[in-house]
């Protein structure tokens, strides 16, 4: 079975269907169930500590070995699972004072940390990458995803020109391609200077030849989560800098 296959199943809107479920019945479990077993394992040391050492442990062992298959297992997918329950239940129990007060750097840099892991797996359904080969004067509205099937693009994409500089010793120093998205007005690329095409969608310009120019696809619709993820951590760790430990 091939696994991207099977995980592109969750997408959108079934994984913020099922985010929401998962959310929903563990706080269903925190208010109403609080002295059951998987309450008390989620919220106990134990819990804690195996997920953060699975965690570095997972991210050393796809770090060292090169091997991105992992990410795409259920083994990893369980782990990243019981590591982000681990952390909302955490936050369940202490983002408030017994006098009901709000812990805001308690809640900034669990939440934080929570959106940013979960932007990242349950966006992964929704994320993607396409490639398509266009030369001058071409159009299409199709692109090629990593396994060599077509999708529909929903816009159509024109290649206007397109060119490559040469260096001293004759080698390519530098890519520039001109397009138009949907036969609109003309859009310059350069390497590692997309343009965005909708909301979490950008063009990249892979490479050029003398016969056609390689446009990369980029969606990544939950990255402005994980954006927001990280602000939080940053909102945190400033305040828990600026006021420094409980005393």
């Amino acid at each position: 079975m091939n696994m991207q296959h099977f995980w592109s199943f969750f997408a959108f809107p079934l994984n913020l269907l099922l985010a929401v479920l998962w959310v929903i019945c563990w706080r269903w479990l925190w208010k109403n169930r609080p002295e059951s077993r998987p309450v008390r394992f989620m919220l106990s040391p134990v819990a804690t500590i195996s997920a953060i050492l699975l965690l570095l442990a997972s991210c050393m062992f796809i770090g060292f070995t090169g091997n991105r298959d992992f990410v795409m297992s259920f083994l990893f997918v369980i782990l990243m699972l019981y590591v982000q329950t681990v952390l909302l239940m955490v936050i369940f129990r202490g983002w408030k004072k017994r006098n009901g007060t709000v812990r805001w750097r308690f809640l900034l840099l669990h939440a934080g940390l929570l959106l940013a892991l979960g932007a990242g797996f349950w966006g992964a359904p929704d994320s993607s990458e396409l490639r398509t080969a266009l030369g001058r004067g071409e159009m299409t509205e199709t692109a090629f995803k990593e396994d060599g099937s077509v999708t529909g693009l929903g816009y159509s994409l024109k290649m206007l020109d397109y060119k490559i500089e040469l260096s001293d010793s004759g080698m390519p120093s530098a890519y520039e391609a001109v397009l138009s998205v949907d036969e609109g007005e003309a859009v310059n690329l350069t390497v590692n200077d997309p343009f965005s095409v909708g909301f979490g969608e950008d063009i990249y310009l892979a490479s050029v030849t003398d016969e056609y120019c390689i446009l990369q696809i980029v969606r990544e619709p939950w990255r402005y989560f994980a954006l927001a993820g990280i602000i939080m951590l940053l909102a945190g760790a400033f305040m828990l800098f600026i006021k420094g430990p409980r005393r």
